[in-house]
């Protein structure tokens, strides 16, 4: 466990710049927005990840208590415990809803030094919620959690997240028409650009 919680410290560090520096883009964009539609939809996204920082907040200095614990501190009777994987479950899914923010804005931040940026924060964070997933699944059943995702729905036939292809600024390639019997996600909907 203790070598699963600094895997979770790395990813959640790296994850709380990435937060910080997608806001830091997403701010002129609010200040300048053309109407008040375009300002609403950046600012909402803005907010929930500013909420997701003031749970990171809480949430690393918990991982780093527990990194200095010994292994009888990892049971499913310790209150603290719970709370700590109740806060990463909360967060794999603020991890996945990040992925989809990056996928949103890179609709309309097409520039290219915008671009390449959200492209590497949605890939990095991509990977990092591949590997938080499967993580807490391993992490769930081992200590008999009973925890049941509430958002598995959301992967039940494949990975909605998963990128359409190598899509590259404003142009936007690999359009399909094999969308019969797929539910529209963010992640297809890339593929109609």
């Amino acid at each position: 466990m203790k070598q699963s919680l600094g895997v979770f410290h790395s990813i959640f560090n790296t994850t709380r710049t990435a937060i910080e520096e997608f806001m830091s883009m997403l701010t002129p964009v609010i200040q300048q927005a053309k109407d008040d539609h375009e300002r609403l939809y950046y600012h909402h996204i803005y907010e929930e990840e500013e909420h997701r920082l003031s749970r990171l907040a809480e949430l690393i200095p918990l991982i780093e208590q527990f990194e200095q614990q010994s292994e009888q501190a990892y049971s499913f009777m310790n209150r603290d415990f719970n709370r700590l994987l109740q806060e990463l479950n909360l967060e794999k899914f603020g991890l996945h809803n990040f992925v989809e923010h990056l996928d949103l804005a890179m609709f309309s931040f097409t520039d290219e030094d915008r671009y390449r940026a959200l492209k590497k924060m949605r890939d990095t964070s991509y990977q990092d919620y591949q590997r938080v997933k499967s993580m807490l699944e391993e992490i769930n059943n081992h200590f008999d959690t009973g925890y049941t995702d509430p958002h598995a729905h959301h992967d039940h036939d494949h990975d909605h997240l998963e990128h359409p292809g190598n899509i590259q600024g404003s142009t936007h390639t690999g359009s399909t028409n094999n969308t019969q019997g797929k539910k529209l996600t963010v992640g297809s909907l890339l593929h109609f650009k």
